[in-house]
């Protein structure tokens, strides 16, 4: 009875220590999956709340998203450009003092290539002591609006003083050339100082424009040896004298040179004074009623054939 008791103990011992040890290893089990459990969770958590790292866009990428509009704006505006440029417009601010000039609108520039003057009578239409930014561009503007090339006798002083003015005067087909630098009498200087006075004007002008001028006009219309000596190209001076600067008068203007004007006549005009390019639209407007056409020197001498030489004084250049 003894061993049965020791026997049945034994088993007993060795089951319940089974059972200890299964419940050890659940307990640790479900411990060991609970703590991986918690640590998923906590991971997963720490995820949520850790935002990702936005990538860094540029600042066009970011205008466009928040100002959708300005794209169209930009896109608008670069075609607007774009056409203006095609049509060959020139985009400036034109001082206009009088605002009562009525023109052609601006699609391209004054010089027409192709032209039949052939039977015509053909004039020059001349402006001095310019450029002036007050006075000038409006002048540019009938200009071109009436289809009229011009000569532009220009100081050197005043070139230098607006040397893009200068380069617009080119560009719209005129024709430029010297007026000397500073307007002196050149019969009463020196022949040094009527040199040097030519040579500072040609200077500037051939440094904005690429090249020196081929035509001068002395001040005052006044010539002696040393003029002719240094001067370096044909003298231009006129056969019609509109006296604008003292009248000051379009109907005045008008009437001088309606008076004088003739085939081939070389016409004297300012572009520095306000009430001068007032009265030009009508005298352009009337002398193309009486059959006149316009050129510049240098084209009506080639249309005429003839030779311009230098020191040479041309007063018109007739048929």
């Amino acid at each position: 009875m003894d061993i049965l008791d020791k026997l049945f103990s034994r088993e007993l011992n060795r089951r319940t220590g089974e059972r200890a040890i299964k419940i050890d290893a659940d307990k640790k089990a479900s411990q060991k999956n609970r703590a991986k459990s918690l640590g998923e969770n906590a991971l997963k958590a720490s995820n949520g709340n850790v935002q990702k790292e936005k990538p860094k866009t540029s600042l066009l990428h970011r205008l466009d998203v928040r100002l959708p509009w300005l794209k169209i704006v930009a896109v608008f505006f670069i075609g607007l450009v774009a056409i203006l440029d095609l049509l060959d417009l020139t985009i400036s601010r034109v001082y206009d003092p009088y605002n009562k000039i009525s023109i052609a609108p601006m699609s391209k520039h004054v010089r027409i290539t192709e032209r039949n003057l052939e039977g015509k009578k053909l004039v020059a239409l001349t402006f001095d002591d310019g450029p002036s930014s007050e006075t000038t561009p409006t002048l540019l503007k009938i200009l071109q609006g009436r289809d009229v090339p011009a000569t532009f006798f220009m100081l050197g002083y005043m070139a230098r003083n607006n040397p893009d003015l200068v380069k617009q005067v080119k560009k719209a087909g005129h024709e430029i050339a010297s007026h000397t630098m500073y307007h002196q009498n050149l019969i009463r200087i020196s022949a040094g100082a009527v040199e040097s006075d030519i040579n500072e004007a040609r200077t500037i002008l051939t440094d904005i424009l690429g090249q020196a001028p081929s035509l001068t006009r002395p001040p005052y219309g006044n010539i002696n040896d040393a003029v002719r000596k240094n001067v370096g190209t044909p003298i231009i001076l006129w056969s019609v004298d509109t006296l604008d600067w003292k009248y000051k008068n379009t109907d005045s203007i008008v009437s001088i040179t309606m008076s004088e004007v003739s085939d081939g006549a070389i016409i004297l005009m300012h572009d520095i004074h306000p009430t001068s390019v007032e009265a030009v639209p009508v005298l352009i407007d009337t002398l193309r009623d009486a059959g006149y056409e316009f050129t510049t020197i240098s084209e009506l001498a080639k249309i005429r054939q003839i030779n311009l030489t230098n020191g040479t004084t041309y007063y018109n250049l007739k048929p």
